[in-house]
């Protein structure tokens, strides 16, 4: 077998046979609980079975046992918080993105969650050239003490389950759009303006949370991720997040203190700029 493309390793069809007998033991050792409705509902946000064993295997360095847990780990959260019908209790049947209107937006029904999508500083601007959900963060219009007053935990936590929930819905539908193989958010931070009112530290440990929620619950959903614009101080904001991240994570990050990459700027459709 030829070596996959860079960036492609693990995804479906880019197995090695060692890979595929792995995969396999995944399999087994799920069992019914890949056909039960609850699982039905992950493996088609996810790409379909094979997609998410691969993201399983990928986010444990092919471990089946640590694989495993980690299925029966995103199972037990999910069942716990409601999550399979979370989409449909916030925005019914319409849907999260569209493949065509930059400015579409969905109605937000839950009260809560359409209070902290107005206050964070981020939001999805189409997709890649690739397919990949475009999301943007832009960090000077991030007010970490008017979140705090504002918005509870509990509520962040739930904004938090729907942000990436539609971003699985956002890049199912890029991939179909663009006919690209399925392999999660761009994401783009945009830290102009970053000063010494970011280095809040309630508001640090509550997005540390969110990016552990993430992390292990949503794992592999991210492609790759650009930091820009970062300035020296914010080596201090990256030393309280940059722990909960793994390995694989850190791997997909660039870090610059220009306002362009040269690895993102063909990413970008020219009706995105």
């Amino acid at each position: 077998m030829s070596a996959a493309p860079p960036g492609n390793e693990g995804h479906p069809g880019f197995t090695t046979p060692q890979q595929d007998a792995q995969i396999e033991e995944l399999k087994q050792a799920i069992g019914g609980g890949l056909s039960a409705p609850a699982g039905q509902a992950w493996l088609r946000v996810n790409g379909g079975e094979l997609c998410e064993l691969c993201r399983l295997m990928r986010a444990r360095d092919w471990d089946v046992e640590k694989a495993k847990t980690l299925w029966d780990e995103i199972m037990a959260y999910r069942a716990e918080h409601q999550i399979d019908t979370l989409l449909q209790r916030v925005i019914g049947s319409q849907e999260p993105q569209s493949a065509t209107d930059l400015t579409y937006k969905p109605e937000i029904k839950d009260p809560a969650i359409a209070k902290c999508l107005g206050e964070m500083p981020c939001a999805r601007w189409g997709f890649t050239t690739e397919g990949n959900a475009l999301e943007i963060w832009r960090i000077n219009q991030l007010r970490p003490q008017d979140i705090l007053n504002r918005c509870t935990q509990a509520e962040l936590t739930q904004w938090w389950h729907y942000w990436a929930e539609s971003a699985l819905e956002a890049n199912l539908l890029g991939s179909a759009h663009h006919e690209k193989p399925l392999r999660g958010t761009v994401l783009v931070l945009d830290l102009k303006g970053f000063g010494a009112r970011h280095l809040h530290t309630a508001m640090l440990r509550s997005l540390v949370h969110l990016f552990g929620i993430g992390q292990s619950k949503y794992p592999e959903s991210m492609s790759r991720i650009f930091i820009l614009n970062a300035p020296t101080l914010f080596s201090g904001a990256w030393n309280a997040i940059k722990p909960v991240l793994n390995a694989r994570t850190r791997r997909k990050i660039i870090m610059t203190n220009k306002a362009m990459h040269e690895d993102l700027s063909p990413l970008i459709p020219p009706q995105n700029v």
